[in-house]
């Protein structure tokens, strides 16, 4: 599939402001007492990011089989979204000791911290569909260890099965992601001898970020 270079550079130049608003919002969040609010808040945020990704790439891609992994985490985000909400709604009282919060707030910030660079700094090619798999993937990622993380604390036990869930979730799109990449380089032939990508890697030395020029 070809893509026009103003359609890459408008797809990166709105990711990359999505990006910067799920971490100012992730990283800014209020911690409290609560860790099961203080999650929802920031997984919240999370959530809504991913749909945001899936509407940027369905503006530009018309290859279904990515089309399809996208319209389903923008419907298992939105409905993760509204069951965390219920379980917000009545887990007002559960509390937390604030050594609790320091070691859950510890183990979150560095998660937040290595997703966020991992998507910051994924490959930029001239194949939207590519890129976008290389920068979901990392944010599935984040939320598994996230939820991970958050299933070591006392929490609203509603909450703990929605966590379980998402790290099914979680984990089979990533798969889906992966067979989706893998059947793209297939098609394309961009493969050599030595299962490495044709094309010259290019490395921006103002961002840090690379590409793939072909």
């Amino acid at each position: 599939m070809y893509f026009e270079a103003n359609e890459v550079k408008k797809y990166l130049k709105e990711y990359d402001q999505i990006l910067y608003e799920m971490q100012n919002k992730m990283y800014t969040s209020k911690v409290t007492n609560n860790i099961t609010l203080d999650f929802i808040r920031c997984m919240t945020a999370h959530h809504k990011a991913a749909i945001e990704m899936c509407e940027n790439l369905l503006k530009y891609t018309n290859y279904y089989p990515l089309m399809e992994v996208a319209n389903n985490i923008t419907a298992t985000q939105e409905h993760g979204i509204i069951q965390m909400k219920k379980v917000a709604s009545m887990a007002k009282e559960y509390r937390n000791h604030p050594m609790e919060v320091n070691d859950y707030m510890r183990g979150y910030l560095n998660i937040t911290g290595n997703m966020i660079y991992k998507m910051d700094n994924s490959l930029r090619s001239m194949d939207i569909n590519l890129d976008f798999i290389s920068e979901m993937i990392p944010h599935h990622e984040g939320a598994i260890l996230m939820c991970e993380n958050l299933l070591n604390y006392n929490i609203d036990p509603r909450l703990g099965e929605i966590a379980m869930n998402m790290i099914k979730e979680q984990t089979e799109g990533i798969k889906q992601l992966k067979r989706v990449q893998k059947n793209l380089l297939q098609y394309k032939s961009w493969y050599n001898n030595d299962g490495d990508v044709n094309g010259l890697y290019v490395q921006n030395e103002n961002t840090n970020r690379g590409y793939y020029s072909w």
